[in-house]
C-alpha cells in the first residue's frame, strides 16, 4: 500500500484504483485528501481479475483469462493485515474508513458492503456490478448495520460496451442501489454522470467525497 496524504482527522480513504490511472491520479487524490480532510491510502499488489471478484466467472472478452473468484482471501488479508498495519503505521485512531473501488474494485467495494462491518463508508466508481449473479446474490443478503454512506456513480455511456454482460452494467447497478435502499440503514446515493468507463475519473471521485459529507 502507499499512503499519499496523511490528514489530522480520524477519516481515512482506502482506494483500490486499475493500475493505468494510479500515477495519473496523485496530484488530484493529494487535493481531494485535503479539500475533504480524509487521509488516502492506494491499496497496490492486487491481482485485478482474481482478488476482486467474489466468485469464479467466464472472462468478458475473446481470449481473456477466467475470473478467479478470490474476494473473501483478499478481503481478510486487507481486514486483517493491511488496514491495522497502515492505521498503527498512520498512528491514526478509532478510524472512520471508506472504502473506494472502480471498475471491479468497485463491485468489491459493494461486495464488502455485505462481507464486513470494518468500513463506514463504501464508494464504487463505474462499478462492475453487471459481474455474473452479484445482482441476485445481493437480494439474500443482509448489509453491514455499521454503514453510513454508500455511493455509486456510473456513466452516462457506459451501458453502450459492445461486450453484451457488460452492457447490463446500469440496470444493474440501480437494481443494486433499490436492493441496497431496503436493506440497509445507510445513505445511499446512486447517480449516473458524463462519460464512459471510469472516465473522466477525478470528476468523479470530488463527487463521491462530498456525498459523505452531505
Amino acid at each position: 500500500m502507499q499512503s499519499l496524504v496523511k490528514q489530522s482527522s480520524n477519516k481515512i480513504c482506502y482506494m483500490i484504483l486499475p493500475e493505468g490511472i494510479k500515477g495519473d491520479l496523485c496530484d488530484g487524490l493529494k487535493g481531494l485528501s485535503e479539500k475533504h480532510g480524509i487521509s488516502v491510502v492506494l491499496i497496490e499488489d492486487v491481482n485485478w481479475n482474481d482478488d476482486l471478484t467474489p466468485w469464479p466467472a467466464a472472462g468478458v472478452f475473446k481470449k481473456a483469462k477466467p475470473f478467479g473468484g478470490k474476494a473473501a482471501a483478499f478481503l481478510d488479508k486487507l481486514t486483517h493485515e493491511i488496514i491495522p498495519e497502515t492505521e498503527r503505521d498512520l498512528g491514526i485512531e478509532d478510524a472512520e474508513r471508506t472504502l473506494l473501488g472502480v471498475s471491479l474494485s468497485g463491485l468489491f467495494a459493494v461486495w464488502s458492503a455485505f462481507n464486513t462491518d470494518v468500513f463506514t463508508n463504501i464508494i464504487s466508481i463505474s462499478g462492475s456490478l453487471w459481474y455474473d449473479g452479484f445482482v441476485e446474490w445481493m437480494k439474500e443478503q443482509t448489509p453491514s448495520p455499521q454503514l453510513k454512506k454508500i455511493c455509486m456513480l456510473l456513466g452516462e455511456k457506459e451501458k453502450n460496451a459492445k461486450e453484451k454482460r457488460m452492457a447490463t452494467v446500469e440496470e444493474r447497478t440501480l437494481a443494486a442501489s433499490d436492493i441496497l435502499k431496503a436493506k440497509s440503514q445507510a445513505t445511499v446515493t446512486c447517480e449516473l454522470v458524463e462519460g464512459t468507463h471510469f472516465s473522466p475519473i477525478l470528476p468523479r471521485m470530488e463527487r463521491a467525497m462530498m456525498t459523505l459529507e452531505v
